[in-house]
């Protein structure tokens, strides 16, 4: 038997950690210990967390006080949780599949960003079944043409809802009038999957894309400040192999075709840079970021696998990894690692206190375990030499 190998890493500002895998999170403390889970029987104090709803969990998120968590799942379900009593706040259907969450920087509301394009705004208040008034329901806020693949916010006093999508576009918005367009970034060749912000500097955000590059932008104006080629700096993983090859794709499937899809971009906030992880690369890639604003050279850290995810702790990386091509499970102990990152020139040491007890985590046992779909199923917009049985989902 197999474990599930952990799908999303979630950190807060409390040092709380979720943990997702299937239908199921586990929320762990600083040290890794598991302190909440919606998995029943497990050894210790514990706190049972009702299931967010059927289907895999697609996205997570905390408040930025760490106060909530929501968590979505791929049969649009969405719950809010208060993180004192792991009460579910308000749960509730959304209209299509959500791939991305973000609360406001008030934590009045929480953002969901779906299949069909749509953003919406759900109050996190607990709705009252005694008044006689209508409960606030979901608005509409915002909406692009594409699928949409993930959403932040911006620092600093004037707030921006940043969403990024299919259609190789980042749209930045005022907020709550969203329908004011503030500007659009544009410049990537590919879907964008990620955004990130930094507290630091209010006026950049970084994205990552399919097009193999990671962006630096203003957000007032939407100018492209700079652009970083990945396959700079990771092409000697698939010269000597270490790179698992997209063959699982619809679009391409030989080893020999290189990619550099970015699966998620994580500002580090105490040591001044970003950490991006790559689909099927077992690396990380550390941009240092530097007043100016510009990112400066990169540089990477070898993991033991391709990650599926990367989350940041104060100063430290926490990364899971993905299963095998052949879709077996990975080594007993080795479902994530825990990097600590200090010095001006950002040496990276791995946490072994932390790593192991990540490790030691029990999620659910499996025969196999399953692969996971390569971003550039969904992510190329034309669906050509799509194979037969491999049709797009429909809701």
């Amino acid at each position: 038997m197999a474990r599930l190998p952990f799908t999303l890493v979630e950190p807060s500002t409390t040092g709380l950690i979720v943990l997702t895998f299937g239908e199921n999170f586990h929320v762990a403390d600083c040290t890794g210990r598991v302190v909440a889970s919606t998995i029943d029987g497990l050894e210790g104090d514990i706190a049972k967390i009702s299931s967010p709803g059927k289907g895999s969990i697609g996205a997570v998120t905390f408040s930025r006080d760490a106060s909530l968590l929501a968590v979505c799942t791929s049969e649009k379900s969405v719950c809010i949780y208060s993180t004192s009593s792991w009460d579910v706040v308000r749960a509730q259907n959304a209209e299509k599949r959500v791939n991305a969450l973000a609360f406001d920087p008030q934590g009045d509301y929480l953002l969901t960003a779906d299949k069909s394009g749509d953003v919406y705004r759900v109050p996190t208040t607990a709705e009252d079944s005694s008044s006689t008034q209508p409960d606030k329901k979901p608005e509409p806020l915002l909406g692009h043409v594409s699928i949409l693949c993930d959403i932040a916010f911006s620092y600093g006093p004037k707030s921006y809802v940043l969403t990024c999508d299919r259609d190789e576009k980042l749209r930045i918005s005022k907020y709550p009038n969203s329908y004011n367009i503030q500007a659009f970034g544009l410049g990537h060749k590919e879907f964008v999957t990620s955004v990130a912000t930094m507290q630091i500097d209010p006026t950049i955000a970084v994205t990552g894309s399919g097009d193999g590059t990671v962006r630096l932008w203003d957000i007032t104006s939407g100018r492209l400040l700079q652009t970083v080629q990945l396959q700079d700096v990771l092409a000697k993983y698939y010269a000597d192999g270490r790179a698992v090859c997209g063959k699982d794709t619809f679009e391409d499937r030989t080893t020999s075709t290189e990619r550099y899809g970015v699966l998620r971009v994580r500002a580090v906030e105490s040591q001044r840079l970003f950490v991006v992880v790559v689909e099927r690369i077992p690396a990380l890639v550390i941009l240092p970021f530097i007043d100016g604003p510009v990112l400066g050279n990169a540089k990477t850290i070898d993991i033991a696998f391709p990650p599926t995810d990367v989350g940041v702790l104060d100063n430290r990386i926490i990364v899971t990894y993905a299963p095998d091509t052949a879709g077996e499970a990975l080594g007993n102990n080795e479902l994530a690692i825990a990097l600590s990152c200090s010095g001006s020139n950002n040496e990276m040491a791995v946490d072994k206190m932390l790593t192991n007890a990540l490790n030691s985590i029990v999620t659910t046992k499996v025969d196999s375990v399953p692969k996971i779909p390569s971003i550039f199923v969904w992510g190329n917009k034309m669906y050509l030499e799509r194979p037969k049985g491999e049709e797009e989902e429909e809701e």
